[in-house]
């Protein structure tokens, strides 16, 4: 497996953006690897404390603050979002926080198209809640096998958390997440935080995403390394962070979203009586995965900064390191920086 993870990093440039590996076979780290820059500027090379935009990888550690908050009694799945959110008004009592966390919700506009960078270009949770509570934006739920990807659910999900909690939503992911699981590369992109120094940049050249800065936590706006992604994943695993029964229920099915598979509480789930669970990001030139096999007691990380081929090469990454296990070959590979 070795050669084949170096061979197709070789597709990377060393002197433009690259990618950033992590494979965890049976709770052993199998190999890191890295590859390119982060900051072609600073001529910054990637390693395992680089901070990448997780995109919305943001939203499993979103999901499992709401399924904290819900272990705690302060929140319930089957509580409506008004009860945490009065200011959404009469339209949004029908929808339940189950119904955010799995994509459940239907909106007549979307704040995050494409067609609403200038709009997006600045915001934060607080213009979110305006948008999505003016005239002219209705709301429904939708039916299990109806969902439809929902960024402002989980910006929703956020507000949630601090309303609960009492705390902001990023003082609540640094205390009761980053914190017990050793993130300390990790953060929230909110108004007034920078990207550290040694952050990889979109493309290796710029902190903006398709030109903007934008500021709504929950659905996106996570910082992290693979080392502290390594970390998220032990913790996860050992109920550090949530109860295994709490994992095994967001690991479920909750939702079908058509072409774009099967959803459960905050994590895309594959096919199958053993699946896999998982969850990727894409913003602009980020390209992020997050996988777990439970089967083969698999996980596999990976950080690009290089846009489409970015994506392209870590699908295939993937699809090679799970087809090694699948085969039965569990051989050691060597740790690469």
């Amino acid at each position: 497996m070795n050669d084949k993870i170096s061979v197709l990093l070789g597709k990377v440039d060393p002197q433009g953006p690259g990618l950033s590996l992590l494979v965890r076979h049976n709770d052993q780290v199998q190999g890191q690897y890295h590859r390119g820059l982060a900051n072609k500027i600073e001529q910054l090379g990637i390693n395992n404390h680089t901070g990448f935009r997780l995109g919305s990888i943001a939203k499993p550690f979103t999901a499992i603050a709401v399924m904290q908050l819900i272990e705690k009694g302060s929140l319930s799945l089957d509580d409506a979002v008004t009860t945490y959110l009065p200011t959404l008004g009469a339209k949004w009592q029908k929808i339940s926080i189950r119904q955010l966390l799995s994509h459940r919700v239907s909106l007549s506009r979307d704040f995050f198209s494409d067609a609403n960078l200038a709009l997006a270009n600045g915001a934060d949770n607080r213009a979110l809640l305006a948008f999505i509570t003016s005239s002219r934006v209705q709301v429904k739920p939708r039916e299990q096998d109806e969902a439809i990807y929902c960024n402002s659910c989980y910006v929703l999900l956020a507000e949630i958390v601090a309303a609960a909690s009492g705390e902001s939503f990023a003082t609540y992911m640094r205390r009761h997440i980053f914190a017990p699981a050793g993130m300390v590369d990790s953060y929230l992109v909110e108004k007034g935080t920078k990207l550290s120094a040694d952050a990889a940049l979109n493309f290796g050249k710029s902190p903006r995403f398709f030109g903007i800065e934008q500021y709504t936590t929950g659905a996106m706006a996570q910082i992290s390394s693979l080392e502290d992604l390594n970390k998220f994943i032990i913790a996860l695993k050992q109920g550090a962070l949530i109860s295994r029964e709490t994992l095994k229920l967001m690991t479920q099915v909750h939702a079908d979203m058509g072409n774009d598979g099967l959803y459960g509480l905050g994590w895309e789930i594959g096919y199958g009586d053993e699946p896999f669970f998982a969850h990727g990001g894409s913003q602009d030139g980020y390209q992020t995965q997050l996988f777990f096999y439970p089967k083969y007691n698999l996980e596999i990380v990976a950080l690009a900064n290089n846009g489409d081929s970015g994506y392209e090469l870590t699908q295939e990454l993937i699809h090679t390191i799970v087809m090694h296990y699948k085969n039965g070959s569990g051989n050691k590979a060597t740790q690469r920086e």
